[in-house]
């Protein structure tokens, strides 16, 4: 059973009935115009190398995300912020299913800051801050939200530049990739629609397979 997908699909039928039909247009219509702008087809897929770059740890302190692998697989996650519902669905799921399940290695990437993130306790993954989506840039995974988008995001009590520390309209595209050991991507899930995501369990087989 495809238990996220449920999940999801469940918040987006919800969503016809909490937002109006002319928001709900506006953001399905500025969804759509990213698909078309095929950026998905420019970002970091199968076979690239990850590049080391520094982020911030939960603590505010800098760390290599290399360093954080430790050359070891791992997935890795880049989600839009803690106030995406999409996301949250996303990464609790992880969070259940990795339970006892140490020999794991997961880390999620947000652009937010790490007062602005995800509460880390209780977390069976690791939280990381891509601070001016720097990561996600190498990886050809970000793009400028539209105003009408930005104001919209505003109405719904969504502050980027409180929870990014700065002003901006930069978000990732959410992915998951999986990486071997010496950071090259062996499984990539990229979709410009915020509402679709890799089935965790799925990803966590596939991670399962490869540190046979």
């Amino acid at each position: 059973m495809n238990i996220l997908e449920k999940k999801l699909s469940e918040r987006r039928e919800s969503a016809k009935n909490r937002i109006s039909p002319e928001i709900l247009s506006k953001m399905l219509e500025a969804t759509q115009s990213l698909k078309n702008s095929e950026l998905e087809k420019e970002t970091f897929n199968i076979g690239d190398k990850i590049e080391d770059t520094i982020l911030l740890n939960n603590l505010g302190d800098k760390v290599s995300i290399m360093d954080v692998l430790g050359k070891q697989p791992a997935i890795i996650s880049f989600y839009r912020g803690t106030w995406c519902p999409y996301c949250n669905l996303e990464l609790s799921t992880y969070n259940e299913l990795l339970k006892d399940k140490n020999k794991i290695k997961m880390i999620a990437i947000s652009p937010e800051r790490p007062e602005s993130s995800i509460n880390v306790e209780n977390l069976n993954f690791e939280v990381l801050s891509d601070i001016d989506n720097k990561f996600a840039k190498k990886l050809n995974l970000t793009f400028d939200i539209t105003e009408t988008i930005e104001d919209i995001y505003d109405g719904f009590g969504i502050n980027l530049e409180k929870s990014q520390g700065k002003k901006s309209r930069l978000l990732p595209i959410p992915a998951t990739y999986i990486i071997d050991s010496s950071g090259v991507i062996v499984y990539a899930y990229i979709d410009a629609d915020y509402t679709k995501r890799a089935e965790p369990k799925d990803v966590i087989d596939k991670y399962l397979e490869l540190i046979k």
